[in-house]
């Protein structure tokens, strides 16, 4: 699948007027292949953000990729470490992907100048402000200098609350107990063997109906987690 992927997008590298629009439905249909071919579906509440657009996710799973590439016509800043999986790592890389080395505080400025360029292009950016994936039972603070182009620029900054449930085994991400975050030691290979074989999941998206502007990056950032965090525990409280 990631083979055929990799044979539709080549070629677009050379057609660079185009690339982000054409790019971006072909991605769209990747994310929905791999919902049907992992046995996923999506459940969305809230108004879904149109391109060009700015939205910051919570982060929970390599998962998250596809779902959110099956809703939106997006790309994302990712880390680096992805680029260098085998087939999927390339596939991504040519879906004009940024990646970031988080350990390294220059590579900051690289990427937030590869942002500046696409912001207004015909697809949207979407970051994970926490910076790592979690087990998901509660949000990690959002981090702020990925926020610093939309912020300079006074753009529209969009927020989605991303959450998991087993379709069978009832496990909800919210809770702690779902099969789908990837957080812990567990290798890649190891856990996505363990998706192939589960029972399914149900991919929650919920979309706030707010937007927000700061020239302030923190105040920015603050704002969109502080919103985040009480939606994200009344998300919880539903789910008990």
């Amino acid at each position: 699948m990631h083979i055929f992927f990799i044979a539709l997008c080549y070629p677009l590298k050379w057609i660079s007027k185009y690339y982000a629009l054409l790019v971006g439905y072909i991605t769209q249909s990747w994310g929905k292949l791999m919902l049907v071919f992992t046995g996923g579906r999506i459940d969305i509440q809230g108004p879904l953000p149109q391109p060009p657009f700015y939205l910051a996710s919570n982060h929970l799973s390599y998962v998250d990729i596809w779902v959110l590439f099956a809703t939106l016509r997006a790309t994302f800043i990712a880390k680096h470490d992805l680029k260098s999986w085998p087939v999927m790592g390339y596939a991504m890389k040519l879906t004009g992907i940024i990646f970031i080395n988080r350990s390294k505080r220059m590579d900051v400025s690289r990427v937030n100048q590869m942002i500046s360029k696409e912001l207004h292009s015909p697809r949207g950016i979407i970051v994970f402000p926490e910076g790592t994936t979690s087990l998901g039972s509660e949000l990690k603070p959002y981090n702020s200098p990925l926020l610093e182009i939309p912020a300079s620029q006074h753009f529209p900054v969009h927020s989605v609350l991303l959450h998991y449930e087993d379709k069978l085994e009832g496990g909800k991400s919210l809770l702690g107990s779902s099969y789908i975050p990837w957080w812990d030691e567990t290798t890649f290979v190891h856990h996505f063997l363990s998706l192939l074989t589960g029972k399914g999941y149900i991919a929650k998206l919920s979309f706030s109906t707010k937007i927000w502007r700061d020239k302030s990056r923190k105040k920015l950032t603050e704002s969109i987690f502080q919103w985040s965090k009480v939606e994200y525990e009344n998300l919880k409280k539903d789910a008990h």
